[in-house]
């Protein structure tokens, strides 16, 4: 039965006749069939269908169907060579003419708000995925990069992009535009029907967005006299303060948004402590918030709020930062705070109250968390301090690093730690080398830096400026520790106390990229400071340097909060996904190379990745501070066993055993040895000066950083002890010694010896390989910093 649509009408019409004057069954049929021809006719589906998310709610079949295809088609032509759709279309009805579509920089093009995009793009993921159309998969891909090319570097999105002048500009929570954007991406991410279709690259970068939007979301919690509440409607890019929209729309606290914000971070089925605090926060302010014993009438006349002892709980739209009362305006904007004193216009043209709240409530009841999250605030007063990473994220760090010596990772990580110092309060940079390497390596790269700084400052007036980092930048101890543990003071150690000695209530982080020196003679010469500091060690082969600092910390500081990173922090460039762009050599190509005065001094350095202290970094960025045992960037560990620690009197043999990382201890009689006597023990590379005790005993401390046998030789100018010759075989820990935490080390972390963990032969790896995707997109997108100023978002704004 084909028919062209002026048919179909005239069908129609001598049908409905037919049926007024004769009732008969067979105009009945003709009626029907003329209707359902309409229906499918690509010409006609803006008369029968609105486009709105209602339409999601259809089944597969329908979604296989030509009515679906129809308005697909439809749907298609309404993209922006941008990726983005206009708001208030109906995208199901087919332009008719070229300005029907509208242009870029026009009131509706390329917006986020009213459902706009998002819905489109979920329609269109529907349809690829139901019929194959590889019109619609394209679109829809167009659709996520467009999403992903709006969002701020500080992981908001405004209202329209490209941006236009004016509050659309303002991450905008408001009328849910942005936490819309992120359950979208989210299940981009994730894979799922009917987003499988989706290339793993998208997918990653998804993923990132989100990690990105929920840090925003964190960081724009608005904290009134130290106890945080919820958010605004939109937020200023920069300072993320609570910001004006329309003129009836105020820097306020949102009854109507802070609940999609407060329902989509319910939804993260692993949030992080930062996130149960913020929802805990939420929740407790919603609830502290509600008006009950009153019916809400949207009205233009009459009042707005009436008495019902029965009527389930109110929230209102806006209420004002700290009293939280609620607040209402006219289009002049002035604020009133009885909804009765605004005109009937705005009265009933916007809605003031809703039950926001109760779905809060809702949702929380159902919450895995709620129950745990609870207990921890009840033991701990609502105040959060004012530079905690809950409402800041901003750490105070002092990195003691052994920068220019052989390997030259420690340069790799010293550029990645200054494209990211907006986020730090960076207090110290030492150098703390043994052998090779001094203060002037740091002050290097500080001179690249400077080269960079006016595009890096651009994003953020945090970037320290670089004559305050020489100023911090302080030379440490360039030799072994004696066997003792410590020796001199230095400049650096001096540094460390000085900095731990602020009036500052917030920890103090030691990043330590080398040995422990400085960190020792800090806590032999002050003591008292230790409470103060929090450090991370990268240890494995810097502990076969250091053998002596850290036996003296382990003895004789043993409450010190440590992170003992022996093979973990190998994970940032051993295992992980390393296919394609993700590869060390080929992420540096074309992620690295030739990007600012900073990139290219990484390049120069090593050609590929190594970055092996920067987990440390990673851990402040994207981890727990106070609780290593929870995942992030930095890796995940497990409360230290007993250090191992072997003490021998003799060389040892063959058959003898010490645990790989652990501390050998050789106290070696030298019978009547001469005041001057000297021995050094040769172990492959290292030669280690011995230590003549007052019992007449040469002591040497050595520490095996690979699970192999190790080979060892005498020279002394004692005849006894020429010549004398050993072996030790090194070995893995057996995973059960994690089960016995020594409660003589209470803060004390080290690897988890997982077998699933580890990447080979490196313990708990994977713990932060599993990151690599994230760490270093992130890192990519933060050294564009270098070459290319923020001014770029300016330039895009339209009028």
């Amino acid at each position: 039965m084909k028919q062209d649509s002026g048919q179909c009408w005239t069908s129609l019409r001598i049908g409905i006749i037919s049926m007024l004057h004769r009732r008969h069954l067979h105009a009945l049929h003709l009626c029907l069939s003329a209707i359902l021809i309409l229906i499918v006719s690509g010409k006609s589906t803006d008369a029968q269908i609105r486009f709105d998310k209602n339409l999601l709610r259809n089944d597969d079949a329908w979604f296989q169907s030509d009515v679906a295809r129809a308005v697909a088609d439809n749907v298609i032509q309404y993209q922006s060579p941008q990726g983005g759709w206009p708001k208030s279309t109906n995208l199901a009805r087919p332009p008719r003419a070229p300005d029907d579509i509208p242009r870029p920089g026009d009131g509706r093009a390329n917006s986020l708000d009213n459902d706009a995009t998002t819905v489109p793009m979920q329609f269109l993921a529907r349809m690829a995925h139901e019929t194959g159309d590889i019109r619609y998969r394209d679109s829809f891909l167009r659709g996520v990069d467009y999403l992903l090319a709006a969002q701020y570097p500080g992981g908001g999105w405004p209202q329209f992009w490209p941006l236009r002048k004016g509050y659309y500009s303002h991450i905008t929570f408001n009328d849910g535009a942005m936490i819309r954007v992120m359950h979208l991406l989210r299940d981009v991410a994730d894979g799922e029907a009917p987003y499988g279709f989706v290339d793993g690259m998208r997918r990653r970068k998804a993923a990132e967005a989100v990690r990105l939007g929920i840090e925003c979301i964190l960081k724009c919690q608005v904290v009134v006299d130290g106890v945080p509440t919820v958010w605004c409607a939109q937020h200023d890019v920069k300072t993320l303060a609570p910001t004006q929209a329309r003129s009836y729309e105020h820097p306020s606290l949102s009854g109507s948004e802070s609940a999609g914000v407060l329902i989509f971070l319910m939804s993260v089925s692993d949030p992080t402590p930062e996130m149960m605090r913020a929802v805990q926060a939420g929740v407790e302010w919603f609830d502290s918030v509600k008006i009950e014993g009153y019916r809400y009438n949207n009205s233009q006349t009459g009042l707005a709020l009436t008495k019902d002892q029965q009527a389930a709980p109110l929230w209102a739209r806006f209420y004002e930062i700290k009293s939280n009362r609620p607040i209402f305006s006219d289009r002049d904007g002035v604020i009133r705070y009885d909804i009765q004193e605004i005109g009937g216009e705005r009265r009933g043209g916007y809605s003031w109250y809703g039950d926001w709240g109760q779905k809060v409530a809702q949702k929380y009841s159902q919450w895995p968390h709620h129950e745990g999250v609870k207990k921890q605030l009840r033991s701990r007063s609502r105040r959060i301090p004012e530079h905690s990473g809950a409402s800041s994220h901003r750490y105070r760090a002092i990195v003691s690093t052994d920068i220019g010596g052989t390997d030259p990772d420690d340069f790799q990580s010293m550029v990645h730690l200054l494209v990211y110092s907006d986020l730090l309060d960076l207090e110290g940079l030492v150098s703390s080398p043994y052998g090779e390497g001094r203060m002037k390596d740091i002050l290097d790269v500080i001179d690249c830096y400077e080269q960079d700084y006016e595009c890096l400052s651009s994003y953020s007036d945090k970037y320290p400026n670089p004559d305050i980092l020489r100023a911090i930048t302080k030379q440490g101890e360039i030799e072994r520790a004696p066997y003792a543990g410590v020796g001199r003071p230095t400049e650096g150690s001096r540094w460390i106390i000085d900095c731990a000695h602020r009036d500052d209530s917030r920890p103090l982080c030691l990043l330590v990229w080398g040995g422990l020196e400085d960190v020792a003679q800090a806590l032999n010469d002050a003591p008292g400071i230790l409470p103060k500091l929090r450090v991370y060690w990268i240890g494995g082969p810097n502990k076969k340097w250091s053998p002596d600092a850290y036996q003296y910390v382990v003895d004789h500081h043993p409450t010190l909060w440590m992170i003992e990173s022996n093979a973990t922090y190998r994970g940032w460039f051993t295992g992980g996904d390393q296919s394609g762009v993700w590869g060390n050599e080929r992420f540096v190509s074309e992620h690295i190379k030739g990007i600012g005065a900073l990139g290219n001094f990484f390049v120069r350095q090593k050609a590929d990745i190594k970055m092996g202290d920067t987990p440390s970094v990673g851990w402040l960025l994207n981890g727990r501070l106070e609780d290593p045992s929870r995942p992030g960037w930095g890796g995940r560990y497990v409360r230290a066993w007993k250090r191992p620690n072997l003490k021998l009197n003799r060389l040892p043999k063959e058959s003898d055993r010490i645990e790989v990382f652990g501390i050998l201890e050789l106290v070696i009689p030298a019978g009547d040895a001469p005041p001057d006597a000297k021995a050094t023990l040769i172990v492959e590379n290292q030669r280690l000066i011995g230590h003549l005790a007052d019992d007449r005993t040469m002591r040497f401390r050595f520490c095996p950083k690979a699970a192999k046998q190790y080979s060892f030789q005498l020279e002394s100018n004692v005849a006894s002890l020429d010549g004398l010759r050993g072996a030790i075989t090194a070995c893995a820990p057996e995973p059960s010694v994690a089960a016995r935490p020594d409660t003589r080390l209470p803060n004390w972390w080290t690897d988890d010896l997982t077998p699933s963990l580890a990447e080979g032969p490196h313990s708990g790896a994977k713990t932060v390989s599993r990151w690599r995707e994230s760490y270093l997109s992130d890192f990519a997108g933060r050294i564009l910093r270098c070459q290319r100023p923020a001014t770029v978002n300016a330039a895009e704004v339209t009028p």
